[in-house]
This record gives structure tokens, C-alpha cells and sequence, in this order.
């Protein structure tokens, strides 16, 4: 019983711990939000990606894209000129995501900023974006708290290369959890590399078919 105490006592003095470093993260967030401006269309990454800035921020040289739990602000993601992506120290990612668009009857769900932003541009339906393959399921499930009728597509990354395939398996879990949909891009890659490669049409095409 006194091992049950203190293993009990533990977990709740490292929940608290983490509730306060997720506080005062998302306090740091906002301050970077605040000061960021709006990125610029010509963006380094933006072209390289081929997409909008889609509300964006810019702090320094690096892309900022706020990560949201309902209306608050959770973390940011940066996002340099190459391509390298990183999130604030100590910031919440588990269920938090960031919107493209308004949801309306059909909305998609996506790994990445550039992913989702190619989606947007080419569907026109609302993106939600989860910024990693272990956030689908967490994401998927509240959208589909939010909007049960909606018809929510998740839009796979196809990580063949990758041990395990994480983009697709992760995606098909995230769709069975809310008896949503799935697309997956034919060949390694995800919906940006399609949208590059092959055209626009031929995305639209795997998500619309």
C-alpha cells in the first residue's frame, strides 16, 4: 500500500509539472505569435513548396504556424527556408492542430503544413493540419467531436521508405478510429510531392475519387 502511495504521489507531481511547463510554453508561444509578422508570399519554403503562406507567421527568417487546442494556443512550429521543422521547448502537440479553412461538410486531415497547404489550394475543402503521424489519431478524434456529420478524409503521407510505413499506418488508424476516409498518395511521398510531381489534377483526383 505505501508503494502504491508513492508511485500514485509521483504521477501526480509530474502531471502537475508538465501542466506548468505546458502553460508557461504556450505563454511563450503567444508572445512569439504576437510579435511574428505575416509571411511573405516569396518565402524560401513557400516556393520551394509551391504553396500560399495560409496564415503563417514569420519570426526571423523562420515560417511560425500556431498549434491550437480549441481556441488556445498550445506551441508553435518553426519552420526554416530548408525545410528543417522544430517545435517550442515544452509546448502541448498530443491533440493540438491548426486549421486551414473553415470546416464545412467535407474536411481533410494532414501530417504537414506544406501537405495541407497544397490540399487546400487544390480541393478547396478545410484542412486540419496534425504536424506529425502519432498526432492523427488524437486530432481526428476531437474533429470528429466537433463536426459528427462532417465527412473526414485523412490524407496519408506514404512513408515507404520508412520502416513500418508510419505515415500510412498511422493514417489508417487515425480513419478507423471515426469511421472516416483514407487517401494515400500511389508512390512514396506525401500530397505536396504528388501536387509537384504529377499536377494538381491528379490529387484531386485521389482525394475526390
Amino acid at each position: 500500500k505505501q508503494w502504491r502511495k508513492q508511485i500514485l504521489k509521483a504521477n501526480a507531481q509530474a502531471n502537475a509539472e508538465e501542466k506548468r511547463r505546458h502553460a508557461k510554453a504556450a505563454e511563450r508561444a503567444d508572445k512569439i505569435l504576437c510579435n511574428a509578422k505575416p509571411a511573405p508570399i516569396d518565402h524560401k519554403y513557400l516556393v520551394k513548396k509551391g504553396i500560399k503562406p495560409h496564415g503563417a507567421g514569420l519570426d526571423g527568417e523562420n515560417l511560425v504556424v500556431p498549434l491550437l487546442s480549441g481556441d488556445r494556443v498550445c506551441s508553435v512550429q518553426f519552420i526554416s527556408p530548408t525545410g528543417g521543422k522544430w517545435f517550442s521547448s515544452g509546448g502541448r502537440v498530443k491533440g493540438c492542430s491548426h486549421s486551414i479553412g473553415i470546416p464545412n461538410d467535407v474536411v481533410l486531415v494532414a501530417e504537414g503544413f506544406a501537405t495541407a497547404g497544397s490540399l487546400r489550394e487544390i480541393t478547396g475543402y478545410a484542412v486540419e493540419i496534425a504536424f506529425t503521424a502519432g498526432n492523427l489519431r488524437a486530432v481526428s478524434l476531437a474533429l470528429r467531436e466537433k463536426l459528427p456529420d462532417a465527412r473526414i478524409i485523412i490524407c496519408a503521407d506514404n512513408d515507404t521508405k520508412t520502416e513500418g510505413n508510419p505515415g500510412k499506418t498511422k493514417a489508417t488508424e487515425a480513419a478507423k478510429a471515426i469511421g472516416g476516409l483514407l487517401a494515400i498518395p500511389p508512390a512514396h511521398g506525401d500530397f505536396n510531392d504528388l501536387a509537384q510531381s504529377h499536377g494538381a489534377e491528379v490529387v484531386s483526383k485521389c482525394i475526390k475519387s
